[in-house]
C-alpha cells in the first residue's frame, strides 16, 4: 500500500520572530532542528509508518535542513531527494519580511485573516526588484526540468492558497504520483500552505473548511492510499503525535494575535 508522510519543516527563525516568511530563505531555529530530530523518532517508533523510499522537498533552506536532519536520523540519506519550487511555501508578496502583528494592526482582522487563511486570499503583490521577493538563480534548474515535463509557469509575486494548489497539482500528478503508483512510501517535506494544499486536494476539503486547517511545524502526517485510486483509505489524515499537533496548531491559528 502506498503511503505519504507529509511534514511541515521545523520552526524557522522567522516563525520564531512572528514574521511572514514565504519565499524568503530563512534558516531553522535551534528548536526547529530538534523538531526535525523528533519527527524522525516518531516515524521510527510507529510500526505502521513505513521508512521513506523517496523524498520531495522545496527549494528553501528551512525545508532542506529539515530533510537532511530527518533522513540522517532515519539512516536514509541515500534515497533520491527531489527539490522543486512547486513545493515552496506560498508566496506572501508584499507581506514577506513583515511582522504579522503589525500587519494585523495596520489592516485589521478581516483583511489579515483573508490574506492568511481564505482560499482565494492573495496578499498585495511585491515588485520584481523587491528585496524580499526571494527569487534567485536556484530556480533556473527548475525551469529546465519543467520544460522537459511540459510544465511552464512564471514564478510568483504573491499567491493565494488557490494559486498554490494550481501550481502544485501538475507536479504531484506528473512526478510524485509516479512513485505512489509503484507502491512506494513518499516523504514530502514542505511548508504550511503546501501541506494545506495537499490535504485539500487529497481529501476534497471545501474552500471554506480549508480556512480552518492549521498545520504545526515538525509533526509528521501519515496518509495511506489505495493502490488503484491513490485516494486516502480513511477520511482523516493522522498526525504521529496528535496531542502535540492539536496544541501547536492552535498556536499557528493565533499567530499575529499573540506574539510567539
Amino acid at each position: 500500500m502506498p503511503q505519504i508522510i507529509i511534514l511541515r519543516h521545523g520552526e524557522s527563525e522567522w516563525n520564531k520572530s512572528n514574521k511572514f516568511c514565504g519565499w524568503v530563505d530563512v534558516q531553522l531555529s535551534a528548536n526547529g532542528k530538534q523538531q526535525a530530530v523528533k519527527s524522525a523518532e516518531l516515524i521510527l517508533e510507529q510500526s505502521d509508518v513505513s521508512i521513506p523510499d523517496v523524498c520531495f522537498t522545496s527549494r528553501l533552506t528551512r525545508a532542506n535542513q529539515t530533510t537532511g536532519i530527518l533522513l540522517d536520523k532515519l539512516r536514509r540519506p541515500f534515497i533520491d531527494t527531489y527539490k522543486t519550487w512547486r513545493l515552496n511555501e506560498r508566496h506572501y508578496g508584499a507581506l514577506q519580511g513583515r511582522d504579522k502583528t503589525e500587519v494585523l494592526n495596520e489592516f485589521g482582522k478581516e483583511k489579515y485573516m483573508f490574506w492568511r487563511r481564505a482560499y482565494t486570499g492573495c496578499p498585495p503583490l511585491c515588485d520584481k526588484d523587491d528585496e524580499w521577493r526571494g527569487v534567485d538563480d536556484r530556480y533556473i534548474i527548475d525551469a529546465e526540468d519543467e520544460a522537459k515535463m511540459g510544465l511552464k509557469e512564471e514564478l510568483p509575486y504573491g499567491e493565494s492558497l488557490q494559486m498554490v494548489v494550481s501550481r502544485l497539482i501538475p507536479y504531484y500528478n506528473v512526478v510524485i504520483s509516479e512513485h505512489l503508483r509503484k507502491g512506494r512510501t513518499v516523504l514530502i517535506v514542505t511548508h504550511g500552505s503546501v501541506v494545506r494544499a495537499l490535504l485539500k486536494v487529497l481529501y476534497d476539503i471545501s474552500d471554506d473548511a480549508i480556512s480552518e486547517v492549521n498545520i504545526p511545524n515538525g509533526i509528521p502526517i501519515k496518509i495511506n492510499l489505495d493502490q488503484d485510486t491513490l485516494k486516502p483509505v480513511s477520511d482523516k489524515w493522522v498526525y504521529l503525535d496528535p496531542e502535540r499537533a492539536k496544541v501547536e496548531a492552535e498556536k499557528v491559528r493565533l499567530q499575529g494575535f499573540t506574539k510567539v
